[in-house]
């Protein structure tokens, strides 16, 4: 059998025999479904809020593009680009520099409190500590954009909200240690909706704010109204976040164990003591196929999606038919209906446990956004290109719960989305220096680019998917015989 899939399902089938009597009596369905919709209304508005203002927060350079950005810091050639690009060095970074020092060897380990990975750290620090103090900085340093006077000023803020962002990654992660794996998926789809979200009202405010008159040029009003109010979130988050189940004040004694189960069902969690990272555990990711071949779909999206933000109000005020001002206003429906398919889509695919096929589909659509781009020149098929390309986020938002259903363990599930996070994050590296202003009004490159990123991720989830139910078949083969040593009873089964 595959090393790393009898290493799940050993840790399986320890599960199965470690069960802790302080986790009570097994929950009723009723008793689960109340205690699901408890967590739903108290953790799920205050990932949401954040995750979309921090997405805001480093979105809304395209929207300060147009109202006039590189006209004030005197912007030339291919600088408005880097911008973007040096925004995910940071973020990359900050999220890789765990998996370095952690296999190096077992003493160097001991810094990884310093140089800790967005996943890794939501086990290693409380929550409420940790994303107070990620608002706080991301919020801070978005605000200051709006005090720079230069190029050089605004590349070091945006080196420092890339960092800074990267810490608040992990919310995945997060959501595993309070949800079960069937429905977890629902709930990072909400988390991810935030970002179409936050671009589509984004889009709207960007087109409010450059309306307003003032001796401040409209650029810095969007920076400081976007960024400051950001900063009441940490209030809300260091009052509100549960460090894990056992700090959760909302949740009673029996309801604890409710989650514990739940949780517990056919994988292994630290429900029983908050145990940290097990290294162990995290590092058996780094030997696993599944977490590179993951990753490998997330770079693919991201090289087609994360320039979007940047470049989608530049693309549709050089279509002829809009001022620079409406751009940003026409940015914003697309995002809507993203966001709207994205709740949609999470939802069914949890409903009917299959995640290979949405991939497929919204990574097929996508493609076509990107070659009516690539290949037209009238207004209306290049908007509804935008429309259709747009849609790649479908994609990211059904990866993230895939990744989290194919590690059995939560720091196995750490160190999964260390990888998936890592090679996803440098696609924006390429997708933000493939729309470059000398090639406007029509980004043929860039689009031609992105379309083949999105075909790459439609084949490649379609062979994952493959691949799954392969080795679920052989699962099944195995325990319908008796079974071998190590192999779960208990019917741990990958989601295809």
């Amino acid at each position: 059998m595959d090393d790393t899939i009898k290493h799940d399902v050993e840790m399986m089938e320890h599960a199965g025999h470690a069960a802790d009597p302080a986790l009570g009596e097994p929950p009723t369905l009723d008793e689960e479904k109340s205690v699901i919709r408890k967590l739903d209304w108290r953790l799920m508005p205050m990932i949401f809020v954040i995750y979309s203002l921090s997405v805001l927060d480093r979105s809304n350079l395209g929207n300060a593009h147009v109202a006039g950005l590189d006209e004030s810091l005197g912007l030339k050639g291919d600088q408005y680009s880097t911008l973007g690009t040096f925004f995910y060095v940071t973020f990359i970074l900050n999220e890789f520099s765990v998996c370095v020092i952690l296999s190096i060897n077992e003493i160097v380990r001991q810094l990884d409190i310093i140089f800790q990975s967005a996943a890794a750290g939501w086990k290693h620090f409380p929550a409420h500590i940790w994303v107070a103090c990620i608002v706080v900085a991301f919020a801070t340093i978005s605000a200051s954009q709006a005090a720079t006077q230069n190029y050089a000023g605004i590349v070091v803020l945006r080196l420092l909200l890339g960092a800074t962002e990267a810490m608040y990654a992990g919310v995945p992660v997060y959501l595993s240690f309070f949800y079960p794996r069937d429905r977890v998926g629902f709930r990072q789809g909400i988390f991810l909706s935030g970002s179409a979200l936050a671009n589509a009202y984004g889009g709207a405010l960007g087109y409010a704010i450059v309306q307003i008159k003032s001796h401040l040029a409209p650029w810095r009003i969007l920076f400081l109204i976007e960024g400051l109010p950001t900063l009441l979130m940490a209030i809300v988050a260091w009052f509100c976040f549960p460090d894990d189940i056992e700090s959760a004040a909302f949740l009673t004694h029996r309801e604890k164990q409710v989650v514990k189960h739940m949780v517990s069902r056919d994988q292994t969690a630290d429900v029983v003591n908050h145990t940290g990272l097990r290294v162990k555990d995290f590092l058996a990711a780094f030997k696993d196929w599944r977490s590179y071949l993951t990753g490998v779909m997330y770079f693919g999206c991201n090289v087609s999606f994360a320039s979007l933000p940047l470049f989608v109000p530049s693309i549709i005020s050089e279509i002829g038919s809009f001022s620079r001002i409406q751009a940003n206003g026409l940015s914003a429906p697309p995002y809507l209906l993203t966001f709207i398919l994205i709740i949609a889509c999470s939802f069914i695919s949890d409903r009917v446990r299959m995640r290979g096929p949405f991939v497929c589909f919204f990574g097929i659509v996508s493609a076509i956004g990107f070659l009516l781009l690539a290949t037209t020149e009238a207004a209306a098929p290049r908007y509804l290109g935008i429309y259709f390309a747009i849609t790649i986020f479908v994609c990211v938002a059904i990866l993230i719960p895939w990744v989290s259903n194919s590690h059995s363990t939560e720091s196995k599930r750490a160190g999964g989305f260390a990888i998936f996070a890592t090679f996803g994050q440098a696609g924006p590296l390429l997708g933000t220096n493939i729309f470059p202003s000398r090639e406007a009004p029509y980004y043929r490159k860039g689009s031609w680019i992105s379309f083949s990123f999105c075909v790459l991720v439609a084949v490649t989830s379609a062979v994952f998917s493959f691949l799954l139910h392969r080795e679920n078949r052989r699962l099944d083969k195995v325990q319908s015989e008796g079974g071998e040593e190590g192999v779960s009873r208990r019917g741990f089964r990958y989601v295809i």
